[in-house]
């Protein structure tokens, strides 16, 4: 069930890859949308890790596995996105908006509770505490600026309001990854194959979102 799992989110995933590079892989195209784009081409070569893996006969749920590197790296493009590229545009930094930082501050915060409750202190191997572990780090800063990108002000450029369904699908893809790793953690196939249906159509409606948020920008 696993491997039909994961091909389900390779697919959707390879589709707004290749979606993305077509449209955005140009001289002066969004450096945004690039991210993006990359992002979903760590969750396809990922997947593929887990796909050959479990092809040749072997079990990801107890031994680390190379196409975990797939969602960190997932993750570090959707923080890069955000803090590179569209952050400054938005945060100066002022009083004034030092509510939606503390509000944003929900995201990671949950995080770091979902990973105590659900791998500190429950009867996992060591080595998925240290899994969840990581994981958590790198969703807790993803989430962050997702979350805040999501209930920031639009003030100048109208970049935000563009940009809030893409948010939203981030932060969703953030939390199915987390409770994925939960379930697998547990072999839990139904709630593995439900959070990976949720991954694939967070990672396929992606690009699109992208795609129509930038041009409402700049029309």
């Amino acid at each position: 069930m696993y491997l039909i799992a994961n091909i389900i989110v390779c697919v959707c995933a390879l589709t707004g890859f290749i979606y993305g590079g077509i449209k955005f892989f140009r001289p002066r195209k969004a450096l945004y949308a690039q991210m993006i784009t990359l992002s979903l081409g760590c969750i396809t070569f990922g997947r593929l890790f887990y796909i050959v893996r479990l092809l040749t006969g072997g079990n990801i749920s107890d031994s680390f596995q190379l196409g975990f590197l797939g969602l960190i790296g997932s993750l570090m493009f959707f923080f890069s996105s955000n803090f590179g590229t569209v952050n400054s545009l938005l945060d100066d930094g002022s009083k004034a908006f030092g509510k939606y930082r503390l509000i944003a501050l929900a995201a990671p915060l949950a995080a770091v509770i979902m990973y105590v409750a659900l791998f500190l202190l429950s009867d996992v191997s060591l080595l998925w505490k240290i899994l969840g572990a990581v994981l958590t780090v790198f969703v807790m800063e993803a989430s962050y600026f997702n979350l805040k990108h999501l209930i920031f002000p639009d003030v100048d450029f109208g970049v935000v309001k563009c940009l809030r369904p893409y948010n939203l699908l981030a932060l969703v893809y953030s939390a199915a990854i987390f409770v994925e790793c939960c379930a697998l953690s547990r072999g839990n196939e139904l709630l593995t194959l439900i959070c990976c249906c949720v991954t694939g159509l967070t990672a396929a409606a992606m690009m699109p979102t992208i795609v129509r948020g930038i041009k409402k920008w700049k029309t």
